[in-house]
């Protein structure tokens, strides 16, 4: 869904649906990934705390760059724990909420001066991967050279940078619909955001899991989330056999957690927060019932 003709959105909300959409996925029980049920990489707590210090960044109506530098420091201060690409997934939707303009027209400004604070901000929270040398190539290049192109170098092999390119396509045609369908289905928040991302990973094979173990194992985990899908997701006990199946097979390998999946998920409660209001995803939340509701 384009943002084009909506008014302004106030700052307030956009806060408490940033906060609300980082938490509430960041405590789902995603299969392959952390959750309040088992720590990944980064413990729960620390994720939680970080998105509570991202919050205000959003707020602030900065400049794309400058936002996620911002929630970067303020989440290591706070969490000794940054999630930039989620950051970096949410600031020009904030940005274009706060202006109340499409995002494609946050992401066609930006420049030059756009490069030094995002990889600032990704040295900060001790982030690698191909964004980084993209933006160093970029910085070399030129006052001519601006962030937009940046992701366009890294849009083969990044997820961020992918959806900057293709003016956050994954999130607004894929992720976003999903959520709004499951919401109407599932029986909790929970459940809806775990569908959400089987939905996405189904559909788009996880860049960090090919970077990791190779593009047929990305293909290989995107078919295995097709068919828990094909089970039922979460609406059917059979489905909720199928997604702690996969949550184990993708556990027991490191390379196989399709972490580059959560930041559209997070991106679509983000918007739908917006669009409908914090209590389209709170009104929601009570205890789960059926298979798997100790996950």
């Amino acid at each position: 869904m384009e943002q084009a003709g909506i008014p302004r959105v106030p700052a307030g909300l956009v806060a408490r649906s940033g906060v609300g959409a980082l938490t509430l996925v960041y405590s789902a029980p995603t299969p392959g990934l952390g959750s309040r049920y088992a720590d990944g990489r980064v413990a729960h707590e620390a994720r939680v705390l970080s998105a509570a210090a991202v919050r205000d960044a959003l707020a602030a109506g900065l400049e794309v760059g400058e936002t996620v530098l911002e929630a970067a420091r303020a989440a290591m201060v706070q969490a000794g724990y940054a999630d930039t690409r989620a950051t970096g997934y949410l600031a020009p939707l904030a940005r274009a909420a706060l202006m109340g303009e499409p995002v494609r027209r946050v992401l066609g400004r930006l420049g030059h001066d756009d490069i030094v604070p995002f990889a600032r901000a990704l040295e900060a929270a001790g982030t690698g991967g191909p964004l980084v040398g993209a933006l160093a190539y970029t910085l070399g290049a030129g006052k001519d050279a601006t962030l937009r192109d940046a992701m366009r170098f890294a849009s083969g092999r990044d997820a961020l940078a992918r959806e900057y390119t293709r003016g956050f396509e994954v999130t607004r045609e894929l992720a976003r619909p999903a959520l709004l369908s499951a919401l109407s289905r599932a029986d909790s928040v929970r459940g809806a955001l775990v569908q959400t991302y089987l939905e996405v990973l189904s559909e788009v094979p996880d860049l960090d899991v090919a970077a990791a173990a190779g593009h047929n194992e990305a293909e290989d985990v995107a078919r295995m989330a097709t068919g828990v899908l094909k089970a039922g997701g979460v609406h059917s006990r059979r489905g909720l056999e199928g997604i702690s199946n996969l949550d184990g097979l993708l556990r027991a390998d490191p390379r196989l957690a399709p972490r580059a999946t959560e930041p559209p998920v997070i991106a679509a409660a983000f918007l739908v927060s917006l669009e409908y209001g914090p209590d389209a995803l709170t009104h929601r939340i009570r205890p789960a019932t059926g298979p798997g509701r100790g996950r």
